[in-house]
């Protein structure tokens, strides 16, 4: 299947103490920032009892890198406050091997 590519920021987060996982979900709830322009989705993953995963789609590149450094400096701050060490990477989906919504 031929899927027209999308611009992702990939943030990963994993707990030292996985009892604060939940206190963080709390936090960001309250503090998350303004939705960056050319957000077009988010998906948020629990990966195991101490780590997690959100995956942002953005609608052109030039978006997505203006918004990283955002993201990934909210992200930092969470991780500070909540005992854990956050990893934030960009990615493209594959035109070819991305099947989209099933």
């Amino acid at each position: 299947m031929n899927q027209p590519v999308k611009f992702c920021a990939i943030l990963t987060m994993r707990y030292t103490n996985k009892s604060l996982m939940h206190s963080a979900h709390d936090y960001i709830d309250k503090h998350m920032p303004p939705q960056p322009k050319g957000l077009v989705a988010m998906r948020s993953f629990h990966i195991a009892p101490d780590r997690g995963m959100s995956i942002c789609y953005f609608d052109t590149n030039e978006n997505l890198n203006n918004a990283f450094k955002s993201l990934r400096e909210f992200q930092q701050n969470v991780a500070g406050k909540f005992e854990a060490k956050a990893d934030a990477q960009k990615a493209i989906t594959s035109s070819q091997s991305d099947f989209g919504e099933i």
